[in-house]
């Protein structure tokens, strides 16, 4: 323990190799706990001091394939009326055991079970998409829109990049599978490798279920039989490392995509009508109960594109877009992303922000602050559009929020981003968060920051105009 005091294991190995010593580490972290049954977890906590329990309960449930036989026969026994009205002591003792451990099993995993006697602490930052789009849906549906999220990009530039692209494969859903998205996939994956210009992205491929995932391997092989280019690709992306971290290429079902992340995700949706042209609404895991949690997880893979192909009637998954219900099912969500991804591939930025508005269970609690600074937004707006700019609202809270962003003609990004005072967002209490990392973290997508005084506003006006028209002139070039 002196020389190796730090050891990443599964609980499995932990067991199988660790001493059975109570306090063997001074502390346990346990990460994608909702993935972690409560039993698989005992071992290790037994070996620790302290424990830190960290997970997502929007995220992957445990899979517990070898445990519903046995919770059956349990179900037979203590459903029946006067069940252990015949057992004996030892007998009904034996019921009465195995009755405890039901009530341990009913907790479906380790976050649930944590989350009753720990203080939880709650990641409130989105970092991993380059544009919010990709996070947005979910930060709607599930995430009650408490995530900030940093990147910011005009309306035209997400157009442009379109960060979710659907492409209507229509192909027939049989045994299972769909042929035609299989080799449409394998085709977006010859473009992306073998026609892209400049860097080539890392990416993943989804599927809803595992013979999809296997058809699109035999796919991919074909192709790399016949094309010698693609198999040279292919065989490059397998094996591909960045930063000592795994990127290879995956082929994966969305059972098990969970912790992964690449630059572009590839979704074959799979389902659709059979031969006799007949849509049936089975979605598999997707349709079932904590299906929204496997969405949740398949749909925030990617740092920077979706492409999604798919062969599935969106109208017919559900009727939460005939209707002006909530979203309480599988299937809603799953519509509801369906729909989402079309606006944003078309274009449709108003109409998907409408859609996210109803999606989101409660709005955020903590209206935003009444600003004694209005009067200074609108200043500020004139003075730029005397400047001959254009100042785009950016209306949003949180921690990165501004109050304007210029968009700059020659990128067609936002090249600087203006504030009216300090923000005021609780995880900007401390100078440094405020001065230091959120500026930081704001530069990945608007290259320059500016803040504007109400209080030089108003005691030194020619000086902070003067500051605004250097900061706006040093970012855009001077307006011809």
């Amino acid at each position: 323990m002196k020389l190796r005091p730090v050891w990443l294991v599964n609980p499995d190995v932990a067991s199988r190799l660790l001493p059975l010593r109570k306090a063997l580490f001074d502390t346990v972290i346990f990460d994608e706990a909702s993935q972690m049954p409560i039993e698989y977890a005992l071992p290790t906590l037994y070996r620790s001091r302290n424990m830190i329990v960290s997970g997502d309960e929007k995220q992957m449930p445990p899979t517990a394939f070898f445990t519903s036989r046995v919770e059956s026969d349990e179900a037979d026994v203590y459903e029946g009326q006067d069940a252990e009205q015949d057992l004996d002591d030892e007998e009904r003792e034996s019921v009465s055991e195995s009755w405890n451990r039901r009530e341990i099993k009913d907790c479906p995993d380790l976050l649930q079970l944590a989350k009753t006697v720990l203080p939880p602490t709650t990641l409130q930052i989105h970092y991993r998409s380059a544009y919010r789009e990709l996070i947005q849906f979910s930060n709607a549906s599930f995430y009650v829109n408490k995530l900030s999220v940093p990147a910011r990009h005009p309306a035209d530039e997400i157009r442009r990049v379109r960060p979710i692209e659907v492409l209507r494969a229509d192909g027939i859903y049989e045994d299972q599978t769909n042929r035609t998205e299989a080799e449409l996939v394998a085709a977006s994956l010859r473009r992306i490798w073998l026609e892209a210009t400049g860097a080539i992205p890392t990416v993943g491929v989804v599927t809803f279920n595992r013979k999809q995932a296997d058809l699109i391997e035999e796919v991919l092989e074909d192709l790399a039989e016949q094309d010698p280019a693609f198999r040279q690709a292919i065989s490059r992306e397998r094996d591909r490392v960045e930063g000592g971290e795994d990127m290879g290429f995956f082929v994966k079902n969305v059972e098990n995509v969970q912790g992964d992340e690449r630059d572009v995700i590839v979704f074959s949706s799979t389902f659709g009508r059979n031969a006799q042209g007949t849509f049936r609404r089975s979605f598999g895991v997707l349709g079932q109960a904590g299906g929204e949690r496997r969405l949740n997880v398949a749909v925030t893979r990617a740092r920077q594109k979706v492409l999604l192909v798919t062969s599935i009637p969106v109208p017919l998954i559900s009727d939460l877009l005939s209707t002006r219900r909530q979203a309480t099912t599988p299937r809603d969500y799953l519509q509801a992303y369906f729909e989402y991804a079309r606006c944003i591939s078309e274009g449709e930025l108003d109409a998907a922000r409408a859609l996210l508005s109803r999606l989101t269970p409660e709005q955020r609690s903590a209206a935003r602050h009444e600003k004694l600074q209005d009067g200074l937004e609108e200043a500020v707006a004139e003075e730029i559009r005397a400047l001959g700019w254009e100042p785009s609202p950016v209306n949003e809270e949180g921690a990165f929020g501004l109050d304007f962003a210029i968009e700059d003609p020659r990128t067609g990004l936002y090249g600087i981003g203006i504030e009216c005072d300090a923000p005021r967002d609780p995880l900007l209490a401390n100078a440094r968060a405020r001065e230091m990392w959120r500026p930081a973290v704001l530069r990945r997508s608007i290259p320059v920051i500016h803040r504007v005084s109400s209080h030089r506003w108003h005691h030194e006006p020619a000086i902070e105009r003067e500051r605004l028209r250097r900061a706006i002139v040093n970012a855009m070039g001077a307006k011809s």
